[in-house]
């Protein structure tokens, strides 16, 4: 049986790592590439063949050893310089898809956007009017997730796009060393006695673990009828969402801590990026299609039901994963991903 290969870019983000060890799990031979050398350690431990290099130099393409790709998964972000860097991201994928085709493989070009592509909700839990985002809502993103928003519909226009492609648009993940959903941790752990949250108590929190994520990408790539997953997006998330109040109360079981809400100051709750914008930025993602079409399912406990074991990880992981940071940020010619 031949083993098929796939590139997935951003191999040592939190979606693209996640996503590179899933495939690598399941039997694919694996190419992930990443910004530093310092990452390619992990790649290797997992049976992962690390890449150095970006999509906007196509120059890495020399260290895959002419390896013809069935899957390209594109997981890389500049929001410093959107527009550009998501132009060369497109000019990468035609690339490969050149080859691939010039080699008799069709490939699939996976692209990971997001949730917030439909953007924001009023309803919270609670509202007659609350119902979930789904593929055929309209989109809406942010300013700063434009470029992503429109590339993804790009990629599924077939005018546009000739090739396979797949959008993928998962909600915030958590797990492991929880990416934003770690701001949480660190807000109770630097809490003294009370748990104040800048949020509604009914605010939806939408989320998955970051590996059920992973799982629906390489569920996708092996769906034995391609014709009837292209040229489509596909939401991942949980069931069902959780509200600030549910996790708040979670969080401050998990540090003896008493909870209190409190309305966002000086529209601190509107940025995502911060502890509080997490629940401030509602959101209900349904997953109805992506479990009809390949029956993928979730099967980690949700963040308030397994919080003790998600902050057991995130404290294991970070203090790594910061010094990690430190001896990277004293290397020379080094970029973050």
């Amino acid at each position: 049986m031949t083993r098929k290969t796939v590139l997935v870019t951003g191999a040592n983000g939190y979606i693209g790592n996640a996503v590179a060890k899933a495939f690598s799990r399941a039997g694919w031979k694996v190419y992930g590439l990443v910004r530093r050398a310092e990452a390619a350690n992990d790649l290797a431990r997992h049976e992962i063949h690390p890449v150095i290099g970006t999509p906007e130099d196509l120059s890495f393409l020399d260290q895959t050893e002419g390896s013809v790709f069935d899957v390209i998964v594109s997981n890389t972000e500049d929001p410093k310089n959107a527009v550009d860097h998501l132009a060369k991201v497109r000019t990468m994928m035609n690339t490969i898809v050149r080859r691939s085709e010039d080699a008799g493989v069709r490939p699939l070009v996976m692209f990971s956007s997001g949730c917030k592509d439909y953007g924001m909700m009023a309803e919270k839990h609670g509202d007659a009017a609350l119902a979930p985002h789904t593929e055929n809502s309209p989109l809406n993103p942010p300013e700063v997730l434009i470029a992503r928003c429109t590339l993804g519909a790009t990629l599924l226009d077939k005018v546009q796009t000739p090739y396979d492609a797949i959008v993928l648009r998962p909600t915030i993940v958590y797990g492991l060393s929880s990416s934003l959903y770690g701001s949480l941790f660190d807000l109770a752990a630097k809490s003294d006695g009370v748990l104040r949250f800048m949020a509604d108590p009914n605010a939806v929190m939408h989320s998955c673990h970051v590996d059920d994520c992973a799982e629906a990408y390489v569920m996708l790539a092996e769906h034995p009828n391609r014709s009837g997953v292209v040229g489509q997006a596909f939401n991942i998330s949980n069931a069902r969402y959780e509200t600030a109040q549910q996790i708040g109360e979670a969080l401050a079981r998990s540090y003896g801590l008493t909870l209190e809400f409190a309305a966002p100051e000086d529209g601190s709750g509107l940025n995502l990026n911060s502890v509080h914008g997490l629940a401030n930025s509602w959101q209900w993602v349904g997953s109805d299609k992506i479990r009809a079409v390949i029956g993928w399912k979730e099967r980690r406990a949700t963040f308030a039901e397994a919080i003790e074991e998600y902050r057991l990880a995130y404290e294991a992981i970070v203090p790594a994963k910061n010094q990690h940071v430190r001896d990277a940020a004293g290397a020379p010619g080094v970029c973050r991903t």
